[in-house]
């Protein structure tokens, strides 16, 4: 009998510690192959970091999280700014807190008495963008004016489509050109056969 229990025992999970943990059953072929390859597919999308530097008012705060919710799924929804960083620089995002998340664009809405600024700024050394902004609408109220207000959880799964047409042609003076370069930049590309 004693026998029979030390076999049994040997043939089901091995016990590490007081619970028993599952060890593979099975093998995947070419599992270090498969990894490097999802990590490059992983490497190439763009990241992005919305943030409000220094003190705003509420309704900024408010368009920060819909700007997050535009940018997903490749955005932090949850970033918490603490007291030290809103006072930082972008350079300081750039160097510090951008290279261990992989961010490679940094969105950032700043206020003084005067003004509403947005600066996006491409990662670690790129072009920053800057634009004074003189008038915002927030989802909650366009979802207001709406007959039928369309709220899906799963429009944010995937990432926005940025078309860009007849923005910064040939013609075009060069800070247009660099405009549209990085608003494409911002946003994967899309594979037209997939979707």
């Amino acid at each position: 009998n004693r026998k029979k229990n030390n076999y049994l025992q040997k043939t089901t999970m091995p016990k590490r510690g007081r619970t028993r943990k599952k060890t593979r059953t099975h093998v995947v072929e070419n599992e270090a192959v498969a990894s490097a390859l999802a990590s490059q597919e992983a490497l190439k999308v763009p990241r992005s970091l919305v943030i409000r530097r220094g003190k705003v008012e509420a309704e900024v705060g408010e368009l920060v999280t819909d700007i997050r919710k535009m940018m997903s799924p490749h955005t932090a929804l949850q970033f918490q700014e603490d007291f030290k960083n809103r006072k930082a620089t972008l350079s300081h995002y750039a160097k510090e807190l951008t290279t261990s998340l992989g961010v490679t664009h940094i969105l950032a809405l700043s206020q003084n008495s005067s003004s509403l600024t947005l600066r996006m700024a491409r990662t670690p050394s790129g072009p920053t963008l800057s634009f004074k902004l003189r008038q915002f609408s927030l989802a909650k109220h366009v979802r207001s004016v709406q007959r039928r207000p369309y709220d899906s959880a799963s429009a944010f799964l995937h990432p926005p489509v940025v078309v860009t047409n007849n923005f910064g042609d040939a013609t075009a003076p060069p800070h247009v050109k660099l405009m549209r370069i990085t608003f494409q930049n911002m946003f994967p590309a899309i594979n037209v056969a997939n979707v």
